[in-house]
């Protein structure tokens, strides 16, 4: 992949999309996310599956967004032997798999009520553009770690209504150390518009050192990185719930780059290790372009994992099943 900037970008071959033998550390992980929408049907996923083989746990997220209403899980189950195979992962009770068969990567989600088979193109290949893969091994966070935008289609029955689903999709795979409740607060933010124009946003509040902040723009098979990054998330009165929000990057060539992103669902709040996490799937605008895009934002400020009790209204925070279509306010 061509390179325009200061950045540093790491390319993955293929093989990389195979689940890794763990490492020693207590925390080693690994998760693989998918994340889509179908914008002419209004149907739409946020997948993660994470394993933590060192813990015998894996943490997981299954959510479907339909017409019929909405189905959120964020559930962590202790590991069995059939859920790691040498070519996929599973996430403690069958019900939500990934598998990567050297081609192809297929998700399945098997819930009451739910059944999808979904395959990936990948139109951008694994790539981390955060720090080189030999960086130091202290990284707390992205030492191995794929940003990238792709296409999804297959089909997704809800209540007995079958989809035949052609979305615009983001994914996600890390592997290594992973230091939950480490940051303070984080923005992050994918987008897609078609298979040669995508782009990724990332800032990051630790305390021991200044915001971090890396973005780039893909277009035609090109990586531009941004010298400037700002975001503005729209947080709401229980300072957590998102309903996205604007990005402005600059990026190394000049141009100015700026995507608003409109919630096409309620915002979801997930609960990992202490962390509550907000998502908000958006239409993404970038000029006259329209696509998808994941506007996640995290803020635990005081360093706290007390779990919330009370969020906005409309938040998608029990488990199991919504019915009806709600629209965000």
């Amino acid at each position: 992949m061509d390179i325009v900037g200061g950045g540093k970008m790491h390319v993955y071959p293929p093989s990389e999309q195979l689940p890794h033998e763990p490492g020693p550390e207590e925390n080693w992980q690994e998760s693989f996310v998918l994340i889509w929408y179908d914008l002419k049907q209004s149907v739409g996923g946020f997948f993660r599956l994470g394993h933590e083989p060192n813990a015998g746990r894996s943490q997981f997220m299954t959510n479907i967004f339909a017409p019929e209403g909405i189905f959120h899980r964020s559930s962590t189950l202790p590991l069995r032997p059939e859920d790691r195979r040498d070519n996929g992962l599973s996430n403690g009770d069958g019900s939500l798999g990934y598998e990567y068969d050297g081609r192809n990567i297929v998700w399945t989600v098997r819930e009451p009520g739910i059944e999808a088979r979904l395959v990936v193109d990948n139109w951008v290949p694994d790539i981390n553009g955060f720090a080189p893969r030999d960086r130091a091994p202290g990284d707390r966070f992205h030492r191995d770690h794929v940003d990238a935008a792709c296409g999804v289609r297959g089909t997704l029955t809800v209540k007995g209504r079958t989809y035949e689903v052609e979305a615009l999709a983001v994914r996600d795979h890390g592997w290594g150390p992973r230091a939950w409740g480490g940051y303070l607060s984080h923005r992050w933010l994918l987008g897609t518009f078609d298979r040669d124009n995508s782009f990724l946003a990332v800032t990051r509040l630790t305390g021991d050192s200044p915001i971090t902040r890396v973005g780039w723009v893909i277009r035609n098979g090109q990586a531009i990185y941004a010298e400037k990054i700002e975001v503005e998330a729209i947080i709401l009165a229980d300072a957590g719930t998102n309903r996205g929000g604007n990005l402005r990057m600059t990026l190394e060539t000049g141009e100015r780059f700026e995507a608003k992103f409109e919630p096409l669902v309620p915002c979801l709040a997930s609960w990992v290790h202490g962390i509550i996490c907000f998502d908000s799937m958006c239409r993404v605008r970038w000029g006259d372009r329209v696509g998808f895009g994941i506007f996640e934002t995290t803020a635990n400020l005081q360093a706290g994992t007390r779990r919330p009790e009370v969020l906005e209204p409309g938040t998608i925070w029990a488990e199991g099943w919504h019915p009806g279509v709600v629209r965000p306010v």
